[in-house]
C-alpha cells in the first residue's frame, strides 16, 4: 500500500509538472488581445463590415433614378433578293440579286424629371440602409466582444478551478496516506482508507472534468477569434473587476447609442421613406427623351438607290395616373400599420433594455458582495483546513470530520471563482447594454 501511495503522489507530481512545462510553451493571451484579435479576424465581424460596404456603394442617386439613362443602338442588316418593278410610266425594271444594306444608328437619353418626389424618397431610404447596415456592424462587434469576454473570462475560471482540484488533490491525497498509516499501525479502519480512496478518484474524474471543458472552451474562443481551433495559448490567472457607470448615465447611454434602438429607429425611419416612395403612385409623371438617329438604306437596285436621314429630336411624356383599383391606398395602409407596430416595436424594446439594465446592475452589486462573503470565507477555511489536517495526524478528529472540512474548503474557493466570473459577466453585460463593450 506504502508503494501504492508514492505511485499516486508520483502521477500528482508528475502531472503538475508537465501541465507546467506545457502551459510555459504556450502563448500569454490576455483579454484586450483576444478582443482585438476577434475585431480583426471574426468571420462575422468581416462580413458585417463587407456589408456596410455594399450600403455605401448602393446609395447613390442613379439607384434612385435621379439620373438621365443614356443608350446607344446600331443596326446593319444585308440582304439579297430578285427585284421586279413596273412603274406608273411604263417602265419596267428586273434584277436578280439585288443587294440591299440598311443601316440604323442612335443616341438616346431618357430622364424622368418627375415621379412624384419618389426618387428623393428612395434616396433618403438608402441613406437610411446604408446607416442601418453600420448599426448591425455596431451590434455585430459588440456582441462578439461580448461573448469574447465572458468566453475568456469563463476559462481563467475553469482554469482556477483545477488548480483548487489539483490542491484538493493533494489534500485528499495526504489524507489517504495518513488513513492507510493508521490502519496499519492499528489506530484506523479500513473504511477511512477506501473512503479517501474513493474521494482521491472522485476528485481526479473532477480534474478530467474540468481538463475537457477548458478545451472545450478554448477551442470556441478560437472560432470566435478567427483561430484554428486547436490553437494553443494560455490566459491570465486574475479576474479584476471595473466599477461600470452610474446607473442614470447608463441609462442616457442606452437611449444614445445602444444598436438595439438605433436599429429599431433606423426600420422605422425606412419605413417612413418607403410609405413616401407608394404614395409617389398618386401623382404624375414626367419624363423628357432626346434622340440623335442616324439611317442610311441602300438598294443595287430600283426607283430609291440610296435614302440616308440623320438628325435629333426630343420628346417629353407626361402619365397622370387615375385609377388602380385602390391599390396605392391600400398598400398605404399597410404601411400605416407597419409604421405603428414599429412605434411600439421601439418602446418594448427600450422597456426590455432597461429591464435588463435593472438586472444587470442587481446581478453586479450582489456579485460584489458574494465575492466580499467569499473571500472571507476562503480565509476561514484556509485556515480551518490547517488545523484540521494538523488535528487529524494526532488523532484528535475522524476522517469524516477532515473529508468535510476538506469539501467545505474546496467550496469555498470554486464559490469565489464563480463570485468573480458572475461579477465580470454582470459588468460585460452593462457595457454591452450602454454600447461600451469595445472600451472594457
Amino acid at each position: 500500500m506504502k508503494r501504492l501511495n508514492k505511485k499516486v503522489l508520483l502521477i500528482s507530481i508528475s502531472f503538475l509538472f508537465l501541465n507546467g512545462v506545457l502551459l510555459a510553451q504556450d502563448t500569454l493571451i490576455t483579454a484586450e488581445e483576444a478582443v482585438k484579435h476577434a475585431v480583426e479576424h471574426n468571420y462575422g465581424i468581416i462580413m458585417s463590415r463587407n456589408n456596410i460596404e455594399i450600403g455605401a456603394i448602393n446609395n447613390n442617386w442613379a439607384n434612385a433614378g435621379a439620373i438621365p439613362v443614356i443608350s446607344a443602338t446600331a443596326n446593319k442588316v444585308v440582304g439579297v433578293n430578285n427585284l421586279q418593278q413596273n412603274l406608273s410610266n411604263g417602265t419596267v425594271t428586273r434584277k436578280n440579286g439585288n443587294t440591299t444594306q440598311n443601316f440604323n444608328a442612335g443616341l438616346t437619353v431618357q430622364w424622368q424629371i418627375f415621379d412624384g418626389f419618389k426618387m428623393f424618397a428612395t434616396k433618403k431610404r438608402l441613406e437610411e440602409l446604408e446607416r442601418n447596415g453600420e448599426y448591425v456592424f455596431r451590434k455585430n462587434l459588440n456582441e462578439t466582444v461580448y461573448n469574447v469576454i465572458t468566453s475568456y473570462y469563463n476559462i481563467v475560471t475553469l482554469n482556477e478551478q483545477m488548480k483548487a482540484t489539483l490542491e484538493q488533490i493533494d489534500l485528499y491525497n495526504d489524507r489517504y496516506f495518513l488513513a492507510q498509516r493508521r490502519f496499519e499501525i492499528g489506530t484506523g479502519a479500513k473504511y477511512e482508507v477506501l473512503e479517501a480512496q474513493v474521494d482521491l478518484n472522485e476528485q481526479r474524474s473532477n480534474l478530467l472534468a474540468l481538463q475537457n471543458s477548458i478545451a472545450l472552451a478554448k477551442s470556441s474562443l478560437n472560432n470566435m477569434m478567427g483561430k484554428k481551433p486547436d490553437t494553443a495559448y494560455r490566459v491570465i490567472d486574475t479576474i479584476l473587476i471595473q466599477a461600470p457607470l452610474a446607473f442614470a448615465e447608463a441609462q442616457e447611454k442606452i437611449e444614445q447609442q445602444n444598436p438595439d434602438i438605433l436599429l429599431a429607429n433606423s426600420e422605422l425611419a425606412i419605413l417612413i421613406q418607403t410609405k413616401k416612395e407608394v404614395n409617389a403612385g398618386r401623382l404624375p409623371s414626367a419624363v423628357v427623351s432626346g434622340f440623335y438617329n442616324f439611317a442610311r438604306n441602300k438598294n443595287g437596285a430600283g426607283f430609291t438607290l440610296l435614302n440616308q436621314t440623320y438628325g435629333p429630336s426630343g420628346s417629353i411624356g407626361l402619365s397622370v395616373p387615375l385609377f388602380n383599383g385602390g391599390l396605392v391606398k391600400k398598400q398605404l395602409a399597410v404601411k400605416d400599420i407597419q409604421i405603428k407596430n414599429q412605434g411600439i416595436a421601439i418602446e418594448q424594446t427600450k422597456n426590455d433594455l432597461q429591464t435588463t439594465l435593472v438586472n444587470a446592475y442587481i446581478n453586479y452589486h450582489n456579485s460584489l458582495k458574494d465575492v466580499e462573503l467569499e473571500k472571507n470565507n476562503l480565509v476561514l477555511a484556509t485556515e480551518n483546513i490547517a488545523i484540521a489536517t494538523q488535528r487529524y495526524k494526532v488523532l484528535n478528529i475522524t476522517s469524516v470530520e477532515l473529508r468535510q472540512i476538506q469539501i467545505s474548503y474546496n467550496d469555498a474557493k470554486n464559490r469565489l471563482y464563480n463570485a468573480l466570473y458572475q461579477a465580470k459577466v454582470a459588468e460585460a453585460g452593462i457595457a454591452l447594454l450602454t454600447g461600451d463593450i469595445s472600451n472594457i
